[in-house]
């Protein structure tokens, strides 16, 4: 029967280990997180952030963006610059004018918390330890906790991010699994993924993996927060596999609650890599 599970155990479990970095390195940690006040969805989310970093130890400081793509510029150069700011993030969308690789070039290699850099992510594509994405992090962390050993397993993304799929293909192929890619312009996206022991979906369509795409055992962590009549839904059919021998994550809390955990240790990693 059908499985539903959170993710709140595992991101206990590596909350608790930052928690006892950061004290035991005896300094404290600071970032800073830029986003659009006015949007609210955007401000509730950073204020999670925000309590989720206090729960840690991490002093972390909520700040709107600047009026313009200049004035932003500038005061992520002054942020890459300060001593006493250990990380800097961008909630998205960015402003007008700035796109994610500039931002994360101007915020630098040592403060990016969102492995957006192109070191970081050069880094990541050619297997050295890195900061990779907190989202491609949890799902990785999640698949080894639900699945066990990657390695020979048949993973298939659906979605090629620079924050999902792109990264996590990196980090599984260094797991030793075998990965396949799907995305917009995959035809047949039933035909990959029905034989998948693995399916990580991040398209941000809601209903679009349904019975028929997955096999008896699959697991499926779905990335994707979709806007429907009855609240937030996933990518996958929930009420179409309801009678299927499947475990599919829970949407927001499955894989939500372990990339929140994943980003305060990246901003941890940040800060104390540089002490």
């Amino acid at each position: 029967m059908l499985e539903i599970v959170t993710g709140f155990e595992i991101a206990a479990g590596i909350n608790t280990e930052t928690r006892r970095r950061i004290s035991a390195s005896g300094r404290s940690v600071r970032c800073v997180v830029l986003l659009d006040a006015s949007n609210p969805g955007m401000a509730a989310y950073a204020r999670r952030q925000q309590a989720s970093a206090q729960e840690v130890g991490i002093d972390l400081q909520l700040e709107a963006y600047p009026s313009d793509v200049g004035a932003l510029t500038a005061r992520l150069k002054e942020l890459a610059a300060l001593d006493e700011i250990d990380a800097v993030a961008t909630l998205y969308p960015l402003p007008a004018g700035m796109d994610a690789r500039t931002a994360a070039l101007l915020i630098g290699p040592s403060k990016d918390v969102d492995g957006l850099h192109p070191l970081n992510a050069g880094d990541l594509a050619l297997g050295a330890v890195t900061r990779p994405p907190a989202t491609a992090r949890a799902c990785f962390l999640m698949s080894q906790a639900l699945a066990g050993s990657l390695r020979g397993r048949e993973i298939v993304l659906v979605g090629a991010s620079r924050i999902v799929g792109r990264p996590l293909a990196n980090m599984l192929l260094d797991a030793e699994a075998t990965v396949t890619i799907a995305h917009a312009a995959t035809r047949d996206l039933a035909a990959h993924t029905g034989r998948a022991d693995i399916v990580v979906t991040a398209a941000g369509v809601a209903g679009l993996v349904g019975s028929e795409h997955l096999r008896d055992g699959a697991i499926v962590l779905d990335v994707s927060i979709n806007r429907g009549p009855v609240g937030l839904v996933g990518d996958v059919d929930l009420d179409a596999v309801a009678g299927r021998n499947v475990t599919v994550t829970h949407v927001p809390d499955g894989v939500g609650p372990v990339t929140t955990a994943c980003l305060m240790r990246n901003v941890a990693d940040a800060a104390l890599r540089s002490s």
